[in-house]
């Protein structure tokens, strides 16, 4: 099969609605599963796209969850939605990231590293005696010296 942007948007269009890539591919008018990953590997714009199909399609089965949980289920079936409920939910903290259980922390700003030398007299202390390096913006202070903190 050739690709078209009538193919790749009808590609994107089911998966964004939640539909699985390779049910996708299943259908007789639909290129085959490798070929839609060979155009991947091709189309970096299609790859993106996609992937943010995926995230809306993740969407998508959060709000099936959703229902899921509210209708009345048989109690033979209780296991088998929670097996599913815990999948979709597994599949949504991957794909979108607000979901997402992992954790980054970001430093912004400069670093400010500060030295104090302590004789452990609080007089001295006030009087102004402990000694601190500090960052500094200053054009004056900027020296091309390696051995200074800055």
């Amino acid at each position: 099969m050739k690709k078209s942007k009538e193919i790749f948007s009808r590609i994107i269009e089911q998966v964004e609605l939640g539909t699985t890539l390779t049910q996708v591919c299943k259908s007789k008018d639909m290129p085959a599963l490798t070929t839609v990953h060979t155009w991947m590997k091709q189309d970096q714009k299609f790859k993106e796209q996609l992937l943010d199909a995926r995230r809306i399609g993740a969407m998508v089965w959060l709000d099936k969850m959703q229902d899921m949980v509210m209708d009345d289920v048989e109690p033979t079936k209780v296991q088998l939605l929670r097996e599913r409920l815990h999948h979709s939910r597994w599949v949504a903290s991957k794909l979108i990231s607000i979901f997402g259980d992992k954790q980054t922390v970001e430093n912004i700003g400069e670093p400010i590293i500060k030295v104090v030398w302590d004789d452990g007299s609080l007089e001295r202390k006030q009087s102004g005696l402990a000694h601190a390096t500090r960052s500094s913006e200053a054009e004056d202070d900027i020296s091309n010296d390696t051995k200074t903190i800055n």
